[in-house]
């Protein structure tokens, strides 16, 4: 995998947040946001237990929302972005939850070695340039018997080339993908919400992550490839593709 341009991939990426920050705070207020409050967002949830009493870091929280469902289970939070504008929307909604403004390389900078319990990433990793650096940095400040709880895109359906099939009376029959071992940026247009807006991820192998997560000081203890419940696809026909193939990947991870 070439080596990423993290300065100016960094600049794109806080700029791109920047501009989508309202109306993606709008979509999560507003409940717009189903595949968040009724798929990925429970299922990590539940994937990261009983939090009372734990110092916890949350990374790269955007406008919140995991934050907030950890502060609200009775941990201790701290929470980070690199969006000053999401950080905004993510204070505004209220929580005991200390936010910092701070690029995700920077937490053992920032933060002495072992300082949280646990550590929370909900759909933030793959949209940064270097996550086998995040990783690294995590680890220092991640504290023996500690846990990080991730969830990613899941690298073998969020491929640079995806598209649907669908039948001659517009059913959805197979995902297509394509490129898969085609690493790097891949921006995404997202349409739908109170305005447009585009975001950059970092496509990665499978392979990629679990070396990542080896080389960092990692061992995975528990893989989750999560699928909506009937009762969420009823209320939200939009989930029903996630039935279909795994659109997420999660991991719980122990310090090696």
């Amino acid at each position: 995998m070439a080596e990423p341009d993290t300065e100016r991939d960094t600049d794109e990426i806080r700029a791109l947040w920047d501009h989508a920050a309202d109306a993606y705070a709008h979509g999560q207020a507003s409940g717009r946001d189903s595949y968040r409050y009724r798929f990925f967002g429970p299922a990590q949830i539940a994937l990261t237990g009983d939090v009372t009493g734990a110092t916890l870091l949350d990374v790269g929280c955007g406008a919140g929302y995991f934050a907030r469902e950890m502060a609200a289970r009775g941990a201790r939070v701290t929470a980070f972005d690199l969006s000053p504008r999401m950080l905004e929307h993510a204070r505004a909604a209220g929580g005991d939850i200390d936010y910092l403004e701070l690029d995700a390389a920077e937490v053992a900078r920032r933060f002495a070695p072992a300082s949280f319990d646990v550590i929370t990433a909900c759909m933030s990793l793959q949209d940064m340039p270097d996550p086998s650096a995040v990783l690294r940095a995590l680890r220092v400040v991640i504290r023996p018997g500690g846990r990080l709880v991730a969830s990613i895109e899941h690298p073998c359906t969020a491929t640079p080339i995806r598209r649907w099939e669908r039948d001659a009376d517009g059913r959805k029959l197979r995902l297509g993908i394509g490129d898969y071992f085609v690493r790097g940026a891949v921006r995404t247009t997202w349409r739908g919400w109170r305005y447009e807006f585009d975001t950059v991820a970092y496509h990665a192998t499978l392979a990629d992550w679990l070396g990542w997560i080896r080389d960092a000081g990692f061992a995975l203890h528990a893989l989750s490839e999560p699928c909506p419940e009937p009762a969420a696809v009823a209320a939200h026909p939009e989930l029903e593709d996630a039935v279909r193939v795994p659109y997420f990947l999660m991991f719980d991870l122990r310090p090696g």
